[in-house]
């Protein structure tokens, strides 16, 4: 843990870190949002900028370190009461298609790079090669909605894809930690020991919110402060169960956000639920969280790595256009389309930055592999709306598919 140590030996009290964490939240909020962009980036930038990296004016300690674990934790829940199982249920064809190969290839030519040019270990290189994959699905959402494109196919086809994608990394990370915390051998029968694991625990998981969740749905059918409070006792739970399960709490809190949603069956009280959590997540704990990330962050890799950097924003890149796009041009959408899908799908955010996370506390990955991962992050959430816009000026509207109602 770094030490709580400002500028010139500099030590803040307690009150006063989380004061100007928050100040740092809020105004870096207001800026970015005016120039078009994720809070989250003018989030990690504030930390770099004010923290340990660059002037030390703010610094890690025990309080900010408790409401960054809770950040991970409302992140992964609010993820899940986000995600609607039955769109995942009924993901068309193309959206399953599009999501595989969206996930499938960047973790491929990520695993390869890393381990084939960089001479990364195989577990290493794997959970590098799981951080390329990802999609953020907020920021898809939200960029869809700012270009105006909710009316077009190729909506339900992102969203549908980044949901497939992000839920094959939760469980390809559930497997990765499984053979760290089981001593790191990382071969095959240990690897299919493993995956029978994680397969029951979403058995069972399932089974649970399934069969038994829907019963307690009463809970929600009076005034939504029941309803919040329950919902939080059911994440812990699921978080108790993944802990149990050699997982980590965050796969239990993702699951429980699908089931909570899936038990409040009146959309009123889902939004006052939503509006509840979405509040804390991403006015509070949320901001905590990316701003202690990037007191991770290290300069010199800039110096060290900048050739790792360039290969792995490349690969996260191509491996988008070639997974995510390829993919949707060969089951018959328009170039347009596909070059939407692509670039919709290429920006990474707070699940990236989770599992990035999650690798520097199980030791998979040091903080200059973890700087790495939030520079490509970075570098590929700014660029996608920007490529987007670009793409859109330049053909408009032409090619894409109108939604039949």
């Amino acid at each position: 843990m770094i030490e709580a140590i400002g500028t010139d030996g500099y030590v803040p009290s307690t009150t006063i870190n989380l004061l100007m964490v928050m100040a740092l939240i809020w105004t870096a909020g207001v800026i970015f949002r005016r120039i078009n962009q994720p809070p989250i980036l003018g989030e990690l930038l504030a930390g770099v900028i004010f923290g340990p990296p660059c002037l030390g004016i703010i610094a890690p300690d025990p309080t900010l370190n408790v409401l960054s674990e809770l950040g991970i934790f409302f992140l992964m829940f609010y993820a899940g009461l986000e995600t609607d199982a039955d769109d995942l249920r009924k993901a068309s064809g193309l959206s399953t298609a599009v999501g595989m190969g969206g996930f499938f290839v960047p973790l491929g030519l990520g695993y390869f790079a890393c381990h084939l040019l960089f001479g990364m270990g195989h577990v290493q290189a794997l959970f590098v090669g799981l951080g390329l994959s990802i999609t953020a699905i907020a920021i898809s959402a939200r960029m869809l909605n700012d270009m105006n494109l909710h009316a077009y196919r190729v909506t339900p086809v992102i969203l549908g894809g980044a949901i497939i994608d992000d839920v094959l990394a939760l469980a390809l990370l559930s497997v990765i930690i499984g053979a760290v915390a089981g001593g790191g051998s990382f071969d095959i029968l240990n690897i299919a020991g493993i995956v029978v694991e994680v397969v029951l625990f979403f058995c069972a998981t399932i089974l649970i919110g399934i069969k038994i969740f829907p019963k307690c749905s009463v809970y929600f059918s009076t005034r939504e402060a029941k309803g919040f409070t329950f919902s939080l006792i059911v994440a812990l739970v699921f978080g108790i169960l993944a802990e149990l399960a050699g997982l980590h709490v965050i796969i239990g809190a993702y699951l429980a956000g699908l089931f909570v949603r899936r038990a409040i069956c009146e959309k009123a009280l889902l939004l006052k639920v939503t509006d509840r959590f979405v509040s804390i997540t991403y006015g509070f704990l949320g901001p905590i969280f990316f701003i202690s990330l990037s007191f991770h962050v290290t300069f010199s890799i800039f110096r060290e790595h900048l050739f790792v950097i360039l290969v792995l924003v490349f690969v996260a890149t191509a491996g988008k256009l070639i997974g995510a796009g390829l993919s949707a041009y060969l089951c018959k959408m328009t170039a347009n389309e596909s070059l939407v899908v692509a670039f919709s799908m290429n920006g990474r955010g707070a699940v990236e930055l989770i599992i990035a996370s999650l690798g520097l506390q199980y030791g998979i990955i040091d903080d200059s592999i973890f700087s790495i991962l939030v520079v490509m992050a970075f570098i590929t959430t700014l660029l996608s709306p920007m490529v987007l816009s670009m793409i859109l000026k330049r053909n408009k509207t032409s090619g894409l598919v109108r939604l039949e109602h």
